[in-house]
């Protein structure tokens, strides 16, 4: 499979590369790092359009939101695609004060534009049957390495629980899922 995967270089994006492309798959890869701007919509839809799967996880203001448009627009109608919007816990709840001296209006502002990823995501999805809309939210995620705080996931273990979740359901459409560190296992 061709996969497009945003923000490919760090982070979230490139636990998914890393898994994907050990397991075969052929990555296109667009990252600020690699000379590449999610600004330039019509540009990286374009390099989207012929894979089969795009992991929509770079975020910069609402240009997220304006990339699903722009390759929905494209691959509306075609069976076999498969668009992942990255998106966050945050959207489940209004942040009033964060810990450490993070900035609250700047994340108010990020919240914000995952709030219209996952708006648009759910409208496109009603539209056409595919290309098949997920909209996955990370909780606390290990995404750079100097993360010292051990309530976070690592990273590379999220990638995989989330690709091996959907793909060993292969009868069961997940279109929202939440996945977060858990505090102790549950065993069944």
């Amino acid at each position: 499979m061709k996969i497009a995967i945003t923000g490919h270089t760090a982070g979230i994006g490139q636990a998914f590369t890393k898994i994907l492309e050990s397991r075969g798959h052929e990555i296109v890869g667009i990252s600020r790092r690699t000379g590449e701007n999610i600004r330039r919509t019509e540009h990286v839809a374009n390099m989207i359009e012929p894979c089969d799967m795009f992991i929509n996880n770079a975020q910069t203001a609402y240009a997220q939101t304006e990339l699903l448009y722009a390759v929905w627009g494209r691959w509306q109608g075609i069976e076999g695609k498969y668009i992942w919007n990255i998106s966050t816990q945050m959207t489940e709840h209004p942040i009033n004060s964060l810990p450490d001296g993070q900035d609250d209006l700047i994340m108010s502002a990020y919240r914000n534009q995952k709030i219209a990823l996952e708006d648009a995501a759910r409208q496109l999805r009603h539209k056409k049957k595919w290309p098949v809309i997920s909209i996955i939210r990370p909780g606390s995620v290990a995404t750079q390495e100097n993360f010292s705080n051990t309530n976070k996931c690592d990273v590379n273990e999220w990638a995989k629980l989330v690709i091996d979740t959907f793909t060993n359901n292969k009868k069961i459409y997940i279109n929202e899922i939440s996945l977060v560190p858990t505090i102790k296992s549950l065993e069944l």
